[in-house]
């Protein structure tokens, strides 16, 4: 860390977002003028690096790790990251405690017993969203996460000569973005930010410009290639240029809508189900938008299609909208056409880690 610049007042924070089909990298700059992407890249990943959130071939993924920081810059060594994925869970929870019950002891016990982890294999947390003294209720949410997966991770960054000085979750570095995108004027209502990963989507509610709750679905970009890959007769790699909107082969169109067409419907599905379990848990009828951010917020034709189905405003989060930043950061790249896919790494690089 710069100390002239700690002393203005001024630092950096690096959020790394690892993923299983890339690596995302952005570097903050908190200053008093505004907010400012100093550093950013992506490293794609060998497919097999990591599947369901664990790690599967250690080395290449240092490998990768470094090859992406000294891309972006070398002397970044104190990086935030996240978890998502078959190793960590995230819920909101009601409990009835005695007056004279010291309040963490209490809960972290009670939200170890709902766990479906053994309680000797995890890391609990929470924060406290209301109390009512009358009935002694309180409503948390409490994050668990597997202490092996959690030190995997821990032990390949320091492995890769980086410092993990936070181990977040992936829900709230996307509703961190989005509060930032949000600046001093939080939307009213429900709005569902749906992360679209590689083989994970992500929803977290936010309401009232609070953070409600988050629930995974399984459906995601791998489904969406595989599909194409069946119908259109392509490889993986076309499927994935497809995605992305880098086609450069001649297809059937027809097939080719017909085919996200009939992934989105999954997708969808999936999404009503975890809407149906907020509007139970809240008693509310509806959903007021869709944000959504990862590589599937690519998808060709994906908004309409959200937008029609869920009949709501369905929008497209890119953080570098509200960044300032030099666009020689992005070389030849449109930075409009990947912040999508930042998402992640840009709220965990707003983190402040320094209050």
């Amino acid at each position: 860390m710069n100390l002239f610049n700690t002393l203005r007042g001024e630092y950096s924070t690096v959020g790394l977002d690892i993923g299983t089909y890339a690596l995302k990298l952005a570097k903050i700059m908190h200053r008093k003028d505004g907010t400012y992407l100093e550093a950013v890249g992506i490293q794609e990943l060998p497919p097999g690096t990591i599947e369901g959130g664990e790690i599967k071939n250690r080395e290449v993924l240092i490998q990768s790790v470094t090859t992406l920081v000294n891309k972006c810059d070398p002397s970044i060594v104190e990086v935030v990251i996240s978890m998502s994925g078959g190793g960590i869970i995230s819920d909101r929870m009601t409990f009835t405690r005695e007056p004279n019950e010291e309040e963490d002891d209490f809960v972290l016990w009670q939200a170890s017993q709902r766990s479906p982890f053994d309680i000797d294999d995890i890391t609990l947390d929470y924060k406290k969203l209301r109390e009512n003294p009358q009935t002694n209720e309180v409503e948390v949410f409490v994050v668990a996460a597997k202490n092996q997966i959690m030190q995997n991770y821990i032990d390949l960054l320091y492995d890769a000569g980086l410092k993990p000085v936070i181990v977040d979750v992936d829900a709230f570095a996307v509703a961190n973005c989005y509060w930032f995108a949000c600046g001093d004027r939080p939307e009213q209502g429900t709005v569902a930010l749906i992360n679209i990963g590689h083989d994970l989507t992500n929803i977290t509610f936010v309401k009232d410009g609070k953070y409600h709750s988050s629930r995974d679905i399984s459906t995601a970009g791998t489904f969406f290639n595989t599909i194409l890959q069946r119908n259109l007769g392509i490889t993986a790699e076309e499927a994935a240029s497809i995605i992305k909107g880098r086609n450069t082969r001649a297809i059937d169109l027809s097939v080719l809508w017909q085919s996200i067409e009939y992934a989105a419907e999954e997708l969808s599905s999936g999404i009503d189900l975890a809407f149906s379990y907020f509007k139970h848990s809240e008693k509310s009828d509806s959903i007021d938008k869709i944000i959504l951010c990862g590589g599937g917020a690519y998808i060709p034709n994906i908004v309409p299609f959200l937008e029609k189905r869920h009949d709501t405003v369905v929008q497209v989060l890119n953080p570098l909208t509200y960044l300032q930043f030099d666009p020689a950061l992005f070389g030849n790249l449109n930075p409009q056409s990947i912040g999508s896919l930042l998402v992640v790494a840009v709220g965990l690089g707003l983190r402040r880690t320094m209050e």
